[in-house]
């Protein structure tokens, strides 16, 4: 059982946890708008910004995940719905399994959105590439340009272009 102490410690460590998933869901929400509109300047300031998001929320997970072992929640988190489940109505409980809820809907969502500017990504990556091969006039050689990480990218392209 929780004590009035335990239970005020644990809404605040699970409501920071939600305010934490939130504000990296208002990241990646402006990420996928910046990507349609292509400005790369704004793209690496929120991808420093959803990195730091990403740490706290991975940071604090871990935070709430000790806490419940260390009230004797069983398998922290994971067990969490469960123990949610078993306890008596109160004020703490409903603000508990409102917040609890809300996490998880936004892990969805957030999952769902990085998914989704990864692909924007990707397809803007190759873009880039196949224009860069058709200014250099390298279409049908072997080219190399570079990927996200630096590394050096070699694709054969058997298309050729007409040069006016």
């Amino acid at each position: 059982t929780m004590t009035d102490h335990s239970s005020a410690q644990l809404l605040e460590l699970i409501q920071s946890l939600e305010n934490v998933s939130m504000q990296l869901n208002e990241v990646l929400k402006k990420e996928h708008e910046t990507l349609s509109l292509n400005d790369s300047q704004q793209l690496l300031e929120l991808s420093k910004t959803k990195k730091a998001f990403v740490s706290k929320l991975e940071s604090q997970t871990k935070v709430v995940h000790l806490y419940l072992k260390n009230i004797k929640i069983e398998n922290g988190l994971y067990g969490f719905t469960a123990f949610l489940s078993e306890q008596k109505p109160s004020d703490v409980s409903t603000l508990l399994e409102t917040s609890w809820q809300n996490i998880q809907s936004l892990a969805e969502d957030n999952k769902t959105l990085n998914h989704s500017n990864g692909a924007m990504i990707e397809l803007n990556r190759r873009h880039v590439q196949r224009s860069l091969e058709v200014l250099r006039g390298q279409v049908g050689k072997e080219t190399s340009t570079y990927g996200a990480d630096g590394q050096t990218m070699t694709s054969k392209i058997s298309r050729n272009i007409s040069t006016v």
